[in-house]
């Protein structure tokens, strides 16, 4: 899928991986992009847990994102005062509404389906008893997103996953640190009590223009690498495929590459969106044609 403002071009896509597809497991993961104004872009993806007790978490990663960009629009005046970032907004205002949202889809999908404890398997009456006093849980998804408003760019990072910066030298570096205390497949959450706390956010000003692309993954995708020098080497390898044969090189091409990376790799579901700056000469070549 492709979208694009005045300044950025966004692909983005969704895929189920192999080991999900051999038990008929639904995809657990979402990505939605949309341009809200000219100057305003917002892309989110977000990855369903999955577990034995996270039996609705791809609803759960569905419902994130949505909530992500309706709650974006609503209060998208909010964001900037007198082209200045109104930090409260932008931060736990946005993340607070975000959360409320997501909740109150929940709450509507039980409202209509209940949850059957009965014919849940392998879940211990202790793990039922936890469901029952946070429903929650059955719906439990990590979420990152990125705001493109004017001269900013804003990133929010709960749980695993990847957020990459790509500069116009190729130089590739991660705005937000991977939180040392997710282990294994440990991971802050949306189901969490108060997961509004959890959220890590970044505030950058875009005066300088050297940001070309912004790459966000779910965690399917870093995880199909060996290392992450070769995972950082995407972020470069897809500028110069850009720079030779143009965006539409990723927009045709981009399923089929994270469906083949993690049939090698993860064999997870994976989702990826990938922003990049529009230069003059993008715009004189679609001017042209």
């Amino acid at each position: 899928m492709f979208i694009e403002n005045n300044q950025w071009m966004n692909s983005f896509e969704t895929i189920t991986g192999k080991t999900h597809l051999k038990i008929e497991m639904p995809n657990q993961d979402a990505v939605m992009s949309e341009v809200i104004e000219e100057d305003f872009l917002i892309s989110a993806v977000a990855d369903g847990h999955g577990s034995k007790k996270c039996t609705r978490s791809h609803l759960g990663a569905l419902y994130a994102v949505e909530a992500a960009i309706e709650v974006a629009k609503n209060i998208k005046d909010d964001f900037i005062k007198d082209n200045v970032i109104n930090t409260k907004s932008i931060g736990k205002h946005y993340t607070k509404k975000v959360i409320s949202l997501w909740r109150k889809k929940i709450d509507e999908h039980l409202e209509k389906e209940p949850m059957e404890f009965d014919i849940l398997e392998g879940l211990s009456s202790k793990e039922i008893k936890s469901i029952k006093k946070n429903p929650y849980v059955s719906y439990g998804s990590t979420l990152l997103i990125v705001i493109l408003i004017k001269d900013f760019i804003v990133c929010y990072q709960l749980g695993d996953g990847d957020i990459l910066f790509v500069s116009k030298s190729n130089k590739v570096t991660k705005p937000i640190k991977r939180d040392t205390r997710h282990i294994a497949n440990d991971t802050s959450s949306l189901c969490l009590n108060r997961p509004e706390k959890e959220f890590k956010i970044k505030v950058f000003r875009d005066l300088n223009h050297v940001l070309q692309m912004i790459l966000l993954s779910t965690d399917g995708y870093s995880n199909s690498f060996s290392s992450e020098t070769g995972f950082f080497k995407v972020g470069s390898d897809l500028i110069e495929m850009i720079s030779e044969d143009g965006f539409s090189v990723i927009d045709e091409n981009l399923k089929e590459w994270i469906e083949e990376t993690s049939n090698h790799g993860s064999g997870d579901d994976t989702s990826v969106s990938i922003l990049t700056r529009i230069n003059k000469t993008d715009e004189l070549e679609a001017a042209s044609s």
